[in-house]
């Protein structure tokens, strides 16, 4: 997959941006000689362009999307008494930037609360029951892309395989994986082994250092095996600690190799904070004639034996 940018990245660039257009309107409003105007527009530009470098910090998220929207309702309110005609063009512009910038449901509520205000600030002539209809239908619309992205993203969560947070596959799916690989492996005449990893770490590391240095270490965990293993290889987290590596056509002799790289890896990516990424691993190897469910058993069986030196 191509790398794009990151969502904090793309607010940065919106924020930016509105600050441009606001400067903009300031100097429109320099050359056009209404200079009582201009440093009301100036200071809202300062301020979209401090959200605008603010919105890359993940611990500040929120406070510069609520800037931009406070910024966005001053400029259309200091705007509004020289609209005349015009205000018409400008009554799309509050829900907009409420939806944009807001939870649905916080912008459903501020859209409707506010309705009142914008429809006389923006024009009294035109606050009529008819121009009442428009905003309420253009709040209506406004909402109806941000809902189906909500509903597109639902059901991507629900039929996606792979585990949002680690990028691997879940319990479940990695369930069923280990079933068709069984399978294969009965068909093709083929061995069939897994490696049962437990990060001891990955506790330690939320409680000590924050969810942060967890994820860091989950990330690099994963990238490593991925690195250390094969294509057809199946990465699976079982438990929260525990994962499960299944190796296609592979027999005790492989998995043993396959283990002794993936160890000797992590120990040579440390993290920060952390240091060398302890890991434990457990071979188990497909017997004949065994079946799925007492395969995975015996890797349940196992991941446990991992876990018991730490309770």
């Amino acid at each position: 997959m191509p790398e794009r940018p990151s969502s904090s990245r793309l607010h940065a660039m919106a924020y930016a941006c509105g600050a441009l257009v606001l400067a903009n309107l300031a100097a429109w409003h320099y050359l056009m000689g209404h200079y009582p105007r201009i440093l009301p527009v100036a200071i809202l530009a300062v301020m979209v362009s401090a959200a605008a470098l603010m919105a890359e910090n993940d611990y500040a998220r929120r406070l510069p999307a609520y800037l931009v929207l406070i910024s966005g309702y001053l400029a259309i309110a200091v705007e509004a008494p020289y609209l005349e005609t015009s205000g018409a063009l400008w009554i799309g512009i509050p829900p907009i930037l409420a939806t944009l910038l807001l939870p649905p449901g916080a912008a459903l509520f501020l859209n409707v609360l506010l309705a009142p205000m914008w429809l006389f600030l923006i024009n009294p002539v035109l606050s009529t029951p008819t121009c009442g209809l428009q905003y309420f239908t253009l709040v209506i619309i406004s909402m109806l892309p941000l809902g189906w992205y909500m509903q597109q993203a639902r059901l991507l969560k629900t039929t996606d395989q792979f585990d949002t947070q680690s990028a691997m596959l879940p319990r479940d799916a990695i369930s069923e994986r280990l079933v068709a690989e069984v399978a294969r492996a009965r068909v093709l005449n083929q061995s069939l082994s897994a490696l049962v990893i437990h990060l001891p770490q990955l506790d330690m590391a939320n409680e000590q250092f924050g969810q942060t240095a967890q994820d860091a270490l989950l990330t690099t965990f994963c990238e490593v095996v991925q690195r250390n293993s094969r294509r057809g290889d199946a990465l699976g987290r079982h438990r929260h600690s525990v994962f499960w590596l299944l190796l296609a056509d592979a027999g005790e002799a492989g998995a043993l190799i396959v283990r002794e790289r993936l160890m000797h890896a992590l120990g040579e990516n440390p993290l920060p904070e952390i240091g060398a990424i302890e890991a434990q691993a457990r071979i188990c190897h497909l017997a004949n004639d065994e079946s799925a469910e007492r395969f995975e058993q015996r890797l349940i069986k196992g991941g446990f034996n991992l876990l018991e030196p730490d309770t």
